[in-house]
């Protein structure tokens, strides 16, 4: 049964106020790419600042102990302590051209790369200083870049979900830390491909297989997964069984696929990750369960903390949504 929204407004503003009055534990030494929880007690909830906010994206960075999130109404992009629950402002909102911030991610480099959506712009931030380092520039294209992902060799990939490409940063191309700007380059053009693009959002969430051979991207108007070959290109539709998902934020480990999205839901409760288990070419896979928690908010995407997901609770075309916007920590053993 649903949680009634008053009761998890109240579960939110109560972890707020308990995490930010509590004084964490100084963390460890942690090795790269090691996102294991390392503070005593761990906050559950982070207040994102700003009644207008509508925070989309979500970046775990692999080396400090903090989250970033962005802002799609004014380009805003914060900060968030996984110690103490803290959030602040990274990156004021309107600089560079930054009007809106959909989805991102932190490389090994500590690089912040975010996708522009309608502005047809990704920018690239040295976490350390917030400079910006580069700038790359789909032209005219009318296109939305949504979300993007960063593999094992450091290239970018990054969707539209308007115009039918894929775009592609070599990871050779993030190297400059001068702020030129470049064109965005593409890596495929769906046109006589089984990924077709209509009206209304196509791709949206995307993800690297562990092996490194695939990316793995949603297709919402299709309710799909399709793998794409990173050296061939083929593509090739995810057979679910019949099942539809769609993913506004995917999350892979091994070979469970997680999808986030308001768009899939349990009767009336939009609040729910997909949890999809992948065969190993990742060819086909099967629904095993929709699964929710009482923090999540009609959440838009993730990124993993250790043994759980921070979600960004985006409430999507929700009229009146539940102030503050956050993001939550839920356990995967706590998807239910």
């Amino acid at each position: 049964m649903r949680t009634p929204r008053t009761m998890l407004r109240a579960i939110a503003l109560a972890t707020v106020i308990g995490a930010a009055a509590t004084v964490a534990a100084p963390l460890a030494a942690a090795a790269p790419n090691d996102p294991r929880p390392t503070a005593a007690h761990r906050p559950t909830v982070w207040a994102v600042p700003g009644t207008k906010a509508g925070p989309e994206g979500i970046a775990r960075d692999p080396y400090q102990p903090y989250f970033y999130t962005g802002s799609t109404g004014d380009g805003a992009v914060y900060r968030g302590d996984l110690r103490t629950g803290a959030v602040e402002t990274f990156l004021p909102p309107g600089v560079d051209g930054r009007t809106t911030a959909v989805g991102m991610k932190v490389d090994a480099h500590g690089r912040l790369i975010i996708a522009g959506g309608l502005t047809g712009l990704v920018w690239v931030y040295d976490t350390h200083t917030g400079k910006l380092l580069h700038t790359f520039d789909t032209g005219p294209t009318e296109g939305f870049l949504n979300d993007l992902t960063v593999a094992d060799d450091g290239d970018v990939y990054v969707t539209d979900s308007v115009r039918p490409r894929l775009y592609r940063i070599a990871a050779d191309q993030l190297g400059s830390h001068a702020p030129a700007v470049s064109r965005l380059p593409v890596f495929e053009e769906f046109a006589g491909t089984p990924i077709v693009f209509r009206d209304g959002f196509n791709l949206n969430g995307i993800v690297v297989t562990p092996d490194q051979r695939y990316v793995i991207v949603a297709h919402d108007n299709d309710s799909a997964l399709y793998r794409i070959d990173r050296r061939t290109k083929e593509i090739r539709r995810i057979d679910l069984g019949g099942a539809g998902v769609t993913g506004d934020g995917l999350l892979i480990r091994g070979h469970t696929l997680y999808a986030l999205s308001s768009v899939d839901h349990i009767g009336d409760n939009h609040s729910i990750v997909d949890i999809v288990r992948l065969d190993p070419g990742y060819a086909s896979g099967t629904l095993d369960r929709r699964a929710t928690n009482p923090l999540l908010d009609r959440p838009s995407t993730g990124a993993f903390d250790g043994d759980a997901i921070l979600a960004v609770n985006f409430q999507w075309a929700v009229g009146d949504p539940h102030l503050p916007y956050s993001v939550v920590r839920v356990p995967l053993r706590d998807l239910k």
